[in-house]
């Protein structure tokens, strides 16, 4: 136990008097004692720790000092290590500032302040609206001071300003994860107005593609799966694909997409199980027949299928939101759509420093979870140059981290689109919609390629064959399945 310096305590809610000068005197809006509150509670209960970080990250914080504080936490946790008042306090010795944030007695005392961690969430959203609050006088001030600068140009600060409101009008319309079973009537209801769970007997979560499967063996605990591919080859539909697959064998699986909407989602969804043209579901031009199968298809899809349609996310956040769901729903596998939108924490140098970031948070939320985490990827714009358009693991995009630390990577490449065959080719039709599948690596198992058919329509990926011939090194028996 560390003994109390013998000097008055310092008080928690003191106040800067010099960030009151820059308005006027005036002091900005905060919440100085929730602020502690929430920082004890996160000492008193770890699993606070999950919900306050998706709604706070350190900046939001009015004092530096608690900014420093939660730093120091996020710290810890990454290296999933518990949080208390000692620990914290050293963190902040390896940092080189505890001294800076009131010393140890100042960490003790938010400790002592604290009794509950009941209200903590509801603490934190205050906490942020006070730095809403804050941002929009920053903003103002901004505009005000463009708008007496005698050179100034009304259209860029009009256009400046709009963004920057935007910016924090997004950021604070925190969006909640929403299931499909919850959100599908809601999807239906909005497309009408425009007009079985066994699972397979494998050790990993099916994907639904017999030879994929047959390959890996479903996707395993504590793996990261890499989908990789060029733009409009596939890779989010068959992500989304292989999501639904797995959700309709019973398995939970939460699908974090940071590109489409819910309703975007959603549809797909539809589309996929009903074999109705998407275009027709989004412009209302379906037939009495096609919408006889949409509704007939919504029970089948009340599944467990997870979906946060949050565009600007970072690793930590994602974490946080994926830990929350292992431990209220306890998901089978995690989607994200797609890597290289996902943020890292803080700023890089270089881009390729923040996507290694992310790939090996990722790869540390499938074993810290110990589930799969399956990640769309962008693959390098050189590939468009090369005299070889099959995608090869050199042509991961801005990381070769990606390679090092994903378990599986799987590329989906479709002919059709770099070569463009004559529509008078009687193999036509199957030249669009044949999709290559090769796994280029796997840690676990053989790498392997197999075809698949793209219904581009219906965005849906079928097997085409159960008797494929497989690209597999000798050692695995030629064309055979390995297993």
């Amino acid at each position: 136990m560390i003994k109390r310096k013998s000097n008055e305590k310092k008080k928690l809610n003191r106040v800067n008097e010099d960030t009151a000068q820059e308005y006027g005197g005036k002091m900005p809006p905060n919440a100085l004692e929730l602020e502690v509150q929430v920082l004890g509670a996160i000492l008193l209960d770890n699993m606070v720790f999950s919900d306050i970080v998706v709604i706070l990250r350190p900046e939001f914080f009015y004092r530096t000092a608690h900014s420093t504080i939660l730093e120091a936490m996020i710290r810890i946790d990454n290296r999933n290590e518990a949080m208390d008042g000692m620990t914290v306090i050293e963190e902040l010795k390896r940092m080189g500032k505890l001294e800076a944030v009131g010393g140890v007695e100042y960490i003790l005392n938010i400790t002592e302040s604290t009794s509950s961690s009941a209200n903590a969430k509801q603490y934190a959203r205050i906490i942020y609206e006070k730095f809403v609050l804050r941002d929009l006088i920053h903003i103002s001030s901004e505009i005000l001071g463009g708008c007496f600068n005698p050179a100034a140009e009304p259209y860029k600060i009009l256009a400046d300003a709009s963004k920057d409101i935007l910016d924090t009008s997004e950021s604070f319309s925190k969006k909640r994860v929403v299931s499909v079973e919850e959100e599908i009537k809601n999807v239906v209801d909005q497309l009408g107005s425009r007009r079985d769970s066994d699972k397979k007997n494998l050790p990993g979560v099916p994907t639904g593609y017999f030879w994929l499967d047959d390959l890996t063996l479903g996707f395993q605990k504590s793996e990261l799966i890499i989908m990789a591919g060029r733009p409009s080859h596939g890779k989010t539909a068959l992500t989304l694909n292989i999501a639904r697959n797995a959700a309709l064998k019973g398995y939970k699986i939460a699908f974090f997409s940071l590109e489409m909407t819910k309703m975007e989602i959603i549809t797909r969804l539809i589309s996929i199980e009903a074999r109705v043209d998407g275009q027709k579901l989004k412009s209302g031009r379906t037939s009495n027949e096609e919408w006889a199968r949409v509704v007939n298809c919504l029970d089948k899809l009340k599944v467990k299928l997870f979906i946060d349609d949050t565009s600007e996310m970072n690793v930590l956040e994602l974490r946080a939101k994926a830990r929350r769901l292992k431990y209220e729903e306890d998901i089978d596998m995690v989607v994200v759509d797609y890597l290289q939108l996902l943020k890292g924490e803080g700023s890089y140098e270089r881009r390729d420093l923040e996507v290694a970031h992310v790939s090996r948070s990722l790869k540390a939320l499938a074993k810290e979870l110990n589930i799969p985490v399956v990640a769309a990827a962008q693959l390098n714009r050189g590939i468009e140059q090369k005299k070889e358009k099959k995608p090869q693991l050199s042509d991961l995009r801005e990381s070769g981290a990606i390679e090092q630390d994903a378990d599986v990577v799987i590329f989906i490449h479709r002919e059709f689109l770099v070569s463009r065959p004559n529509k008078e080719d009687p193999k036509y039709d199957e030249i669009r919609r044949k999709s290559e599948i090769t796994i280029g690596k796997q840690r676990n198992g053989p790498p392997g390629s197999f075809d698949l058919v793209f219904l581009e329509e219906f965005t849906r990926f079928e097997d085409k064959s159960k008797e494929p011939q497989l690209d597999v090194p000798s050692e695995y028996g030629g064309g055979d399945s390995p297993f």
